[in-house]
């Protein structure tokens, strides 16, 4: 490989990489007399696709910023075909890093975050969203900087292949929901990528974790990510707060581009570590001692924080403190002897207080019970025993009948019995009899609050107050309770028959949705959900106004009227808006989209496109021809310009 020269310049000497559309080779440039990196696309691929790799080559080579891989060249070799050239980053890929310093502090995940936070600011800034950021496409250098390669290179056969075929492809656990969706994309998908990223770093595995592409994509566009505190106690508020928000599922509740993520990083580490650029500086200058001191510091941490909560009591959070500690420090015994010494929780002593309570006193009612049958016994056959009859004295052998079947009667000590007076005012009890009948009615029930039962095996939902509205597509509430005077009777209702339906069921309509792609569903102006999580939706008896909205399709609104019992489906496909083109070309030049012409400059409106990539050409009167790509976006002006703007 030695031989061979691409445009009898770049001399390749070893291959680095492969990839789907491209090989990576390291060259020496040899006018230059430099190392560089060099990308030659597969060969077989069409005219549009390198036209599309020429494209993103220029924007790439117009982002001039320390955290972005630099582009040097792009050129077209007789045989190889179209390549790009590069600088060549001595060092790794955040993946290899991230392996090598395993587990990673928060503190120099919040580092590595605004290190790449800020190469999305100098792109968001152009217009350039990336598509395709993960932990492969970033690379560290030694002694540093961190560079963010593959400007949307890596993700152009992505795209094509969603937006044609509709299948999703690529790295799956980085897409944002809506990319997953509809393809759409933006630079808060960027930023989903970096939450993924950081929520990967902390904890070793990324937010939605499934068998099979299916599954993964289901569980990112219908599930909200696990709160990363949660997953890494002892992570920092603000830091964890932070990656929760960029790992939103709408895209609205996100930094909105890399300009502001890198701002709430910059505070983040500001508040960790200190000044983000020190702190940069010094970690890569010794990546290895500079986690290892933020590792001991948070071992630490956790420890002080495990052995104060064991002081009070709280075993159960201790213990999560605890054995995240552990995984810092595998064995360690002075962790290993807390989680031994550490006291079971309150709860656990208390439930096991009032077992033993309650069998002392079973058995002392037990005892009881069979001291006054004995008793009783013996008075009524009196007659015919030698012993002497027990003489009462007349206040207790007025109290006797009743006594006898209270509680406090059975558990007395019957050799007292003739010696203590009966209280002056005994509490009265309901018979044993009675209490039995009351037992049989509610054992094949569960007690309910006001004195009401439901039959065993009825499915009980959440409490009211757990039933609160989601605030991104595919919520897990899926629809909110209806109000209580509806939903169930006074506290004096008595319980349904075995078969029938729960007081709260009775009286009610259920809609069914399914749209596409997602919505979120609005009932009488109050959102009930987003599709696909929602499925069903209760509806009192009447008319009702329902809209689905999804900003980049048309809202669907309409009327439903229901009756009680019934059920209504609704299969709805929502139409994604058109986005509006203004092509400024040469005047008199004839202007094309996609290879159709739709009309000669000047255009009098702008053109109507669907959400996507598209190639827009004019040609002259010459036969001179202007083309270039542009991504237009649903509900949004797009201005290109092919040389006649104003």
């Amino acid at each position: 490989m030695s031989d061979e020269v691409l445009a009898g310049r770049y001399q390749l000497e070893q291959e680095l990489g492969r990839g789907g559309m491209a090989t990576v080779f390291l060259a020496m440039d040899l006018r230059l007399s430099r190392r560089v990196a060099v990308k030659v696309m597969h060969p077989g691929e069409d005219g549009r696709r390198s036209e599309r790799f020429r494209r993103e080559a220029e924007l790439a080579a117009s982002l001039k910023h320390p955290n972005v891989l630099e582009v040097h060249d792009f050129g077209e070799d007789a045989v190889r075909g179209p390549f790009l050239v590069c600088e060549w980053v001595q060092g790794e890929s955040l993946r290899e890093l991230a392996r090598r310093l395993a587990p990673v502090p928060p503190e120099v995940a919040a580092v590595l975050g605004w290190e790449l936070a800020r190469a999305l600011e100098a792109a968001h800034s152009r217009g350039v969203v990336h598509r395709d950021v993960k932990p492969e496409n970033v690379l560290v250098s030694k002694g540093g900087p961190l560079k963010l390669a593959d400007f949307g290179i890596a993700a152009l056969a992505d795209q094509e292949r969603l937006t044609s075929t509709g299948a999703v492809t690529g790295s799956l656990a980085y897409m944002a929901p809506e990319r997953i969706d509809t393809g759409a994309w933006s630079p808060a998908s960027d930023v989903y990528a970096v939450g993924v990223i950081l929520f990967e770093l902390c904890t070793g595995t990324t937010p939605h974790a499934g068998q099979g592409s299916a599954h993964l994509a289901v569980s990112v566009m219908t599930r909200d990510a696990p709160p990363l505190c949660e997953v890494a106690p002892g992570t920092p508020e603000p830091f964890g707060a932070l990656v929760d928000r960029c790992l939103a599922r709408d895209p609205r509740a996100r930094p909105v581009d890399g300009v502001e993520l890198a701002a709430c990083l910059e505070a983040a580490v500001q508040q960790l570590v200190g000044p983000p650029s020190e702190a940069s500086r010094r970690f890569f200058l010794g990546p290895e001692a500079y986690a290892a001191g933020w590792r001991e510091a948070r071992f630490q941490r956790l420890l002080t924080e495990g052995r104060a909560l064991l002081s009070t009591g709280e075993g159960a959070r201790a213990a999560r403190l605890l054995n995240e500690a552990l995984t810092l420090k595998p064995g360690s015994s002075e962790v290993l002897a807390l989680l031994r010494a550490r006291p079971k929780s309150g709860r656990a002593k208390s439930g096991r207080a009032k077992v033993l309570g309650g069998s002392a006193l079973l058995v002392g009612l037990l005892g009881a019970l069979v001291l006054w049958g004995w008793h009783s016994r013996g008075d009524a056959t009196s007659g015919m025993t030698s012993e002497a009859p027990v003489v009462r004295p007349p206040a207790e052998a007025a109290a006797l009948p009743d006594e006898q079947n209270s509680p406090e009667a059975m558990l007395q000590d019957p050799r007292t019995d003739a010696l203590e007076p009966a209280p002056p005012e005994p509490p009265t009890f309901p018979p044993i009899a009675a209490r039995a009948s009351r037992t049989e009615a509610v054992s094949g029930g569960v007690p309910r609050r006001g004195g009401t039962s439901v039959p065993a095996g009825t499915k009980r939902g959440p409490p009211r107050s757990d039933r609160s509205l989601p605030a991104a597509p595919g919520s897990e509430a899926v629809a909110s309770e209806p109000p209580a005077s509806d939903a169930q009777g006074p506290a004096t209702q008595t319980s349904p028959p075995t078969g029938t339906p729960p007081p709260q069921a009775q009286g009610y309509a259920t809609l069914s949705v399914v749209t596409r792609p997602w919505a979120e569903v609005f009932v009488d102006g109050q959102s009930r959900g987003y599709t696909p999580r929602v499925r069903e939706v209760r509806l009192t008896p009447g008319t009702h106004r329902l809209r689905f909205d999804n900003p980049l399709c048309d809202v669907l609104e309409e009327d439903l009227h229901v009756a009680a019992g019934e059920t209504v489906k609704r299969e709805l496909v929502l139409q994604v808006r058109k986005a509006e083109v203004v092509i400024f070309a040469p005047e008199g030049a004839r202007v094309f989209v996609d290879g159709t012409q739709v009309g000669v400059a000047p255009l009098r409106e702008p053109v109507k496109l669907t959400h996507g990539s598209h190639v827009f050409s004019a040609r002259g009167a010459a036969g001179e021809i202007i083309r270039k790509d542009f991504d237009v976006v649903a509900g949004e002006r797009t201005e290109v310009d092919l040389g006649g703007g104003p």
